[in-house]
């Protein structure tokens, strides 16, 4: 019960999530600092678009804004960073357990036809890029449609007074319509399918349940490991 509660705490989570956050800002500097652009995972793009309507320093307002989110993080949770206590052990156990996710999802996804359903997939023949791209999946669809999502919808819910078995379902469920017809948005979306909607669906629906339930780091986790699964497995 302990590990549990521990992991699933945002502190937790920040510290677990953050060497990828800083590796995927690290790789994107380095890869592209010759190009005239930066490809980027599109949620990542929607946020960025976002800050360009009110400036054209995007990237100046963008890492205020994270300094902005993490000082408000810090302010808000101080008694609890205060008593905070690192515990390796722990954090080191939570990337098996999103590890472990990951593979359920694929299995929950694909069943054991995983192969098989691979055939048909993009397949990146750049390692350096196809980790680049399951990593920033990981981080800001999770970010946009976890965290953002589903919170900004449990605040209007509880304003609504509406119960909070209610209020959940529904943050699911709608969090999770938005996280499927996000991929087929803008010029690299896919081509819109009944099947591969419900698929993406049925995704968000267990990827927020684990967020829900064990936090916005293993959710994290698991949305990027099962991106490589997918992705990269089939160039190895």
């Amino acid at each position: 019960m302990r590990y549990l509660n521990y992991t699933k705490s945002v502190i937790t989570s920040f510290l677990f999530i953050s060497p990828f956050f800083f590796l995927y800002e690290f790789i994107a500097f380095f890869k592209f600092q010759n190009q005239s652009y930066q490809i980027r995972n599109t949620a990542d793009i929607i946020i960025r678009d976002f800050f360009g309507l009110f400036t054209d320093n995007v990237m100046l307002l963008y890492t205020i804004s994270l300094l902005i989110i993490f000082t408000f993080i810090f302010i808000s949770n101080y008694k609890k960073i205060k008593e905070y206590t690192f515990n390796l052990k722990y954090i080191s156990v939570m990337y098996l357990e999103g590890v472990l996710w990951g593979f359920v999802l694929v299995l929950f996804l694909n069943g054991f036809n995983y192969f098989d359903f691979i055939d048909g997939a993009i397949i990146v023949e750049d390692y350096l890029l196809s980790f680049y791209f399951c990593v920033g999946a990981g981080i800001w669809e999770e970010l946009l449609f976890r965290l953002i999502c589903i919170n900004c919808m449990m605040i209007i819910f509880k304003y609504l007074n509406i119960p909070l078995f209610i209020s959940i379902c529904i943050s699911i469920i709608i969090s999770s319509i938005f996280f499927s017809l996000f991929h087929y948005i803008g010029s690299m979306g896919d081509v819109f399918t009944i099947f591969s909607f419900i698929y993406r669906f049925l995704g968000g629906v267990y990827l927020s349940i684990l967020y829900y339930y064990r936090g916005i780091g293993i959710s994290m986790m698991s949305h990027f490991i099962y991106d490589f699964l997918l992705i990269t497995l089939p160039v190895l």
